[in-house]
């Protein structure tokens, strides 16, 4: 492994140099059942899963009013999450809680990106891992969708009238 690959995933970026803890990024421990990021909120912050275990998990309404929140996926020591603010300043899609105490280094989106701009060929080895984690995420959740649909349409016996 060359002296760049080493840097592939953000986790291993913050052991770089001109990547200091305290200016570009910070490390923060929370306790179980604590809320990081609120489904429709917005910041600018990616985070690395230094220790513990967080779900990710969406929020829906129910017949009477009544509120549920389905797991969608696990977050483990390692793992990074809410990169889609690097891409947009859209709002979060998902609400994500720790399910253990955690601690998470909080990544400043804006001097990730000017430490890019630096560094082109090690954001690009980042932007790539980031790619190879989140895409099984997305086909997962487009079978999950297409699952949702047909039980959908066998329960109102819709299917049946589409053939």
């Amino acid at each position: 492994m060359s002296k760049l690959q080493q840097y592939y995933t953000l986790k291993n970026l913050l052991n770089h140099n001109e990547f200091v803890e305290n200016i570009h990024w910070k490390t923060k421990q929370f306790d179980a059942n604590q809320t990081i990021i609120v489904e429709g909120d917005s910041h600018q912050q990616i985070f690395v899963v230094l220790d513990g275990c967080l779900m990710v998990s969406g929020d829906m309404e129910m017949a009477g009013g009544k509120r549920m929140s389905p797991g969608l996926y696990k977050l483990n020591k390692g793992e990074e999450f809410g990169h889609f603010c690097f891409f947009d300043d859209q709002p979060h899609c998902a609400t994500v809680k720790t399910i253990t105490s955690c601690k998470l280094a909080i990544v400043d989106v804006q001097k990730l990106k000017i430490f890019f701009e630096k560094h082109p060929e090690i954001g690009y080895l980042i932007i790539q891992s980031w790619m190879a984690a989140l895409l099984p995420r997305l086909r997962e959740g487009n079978k999950r969708i297409v699952n949702l649909l047909g039980w959908g349409l066998k329960a109102h016996n819709i299917d049946k009238e589409l053939v």
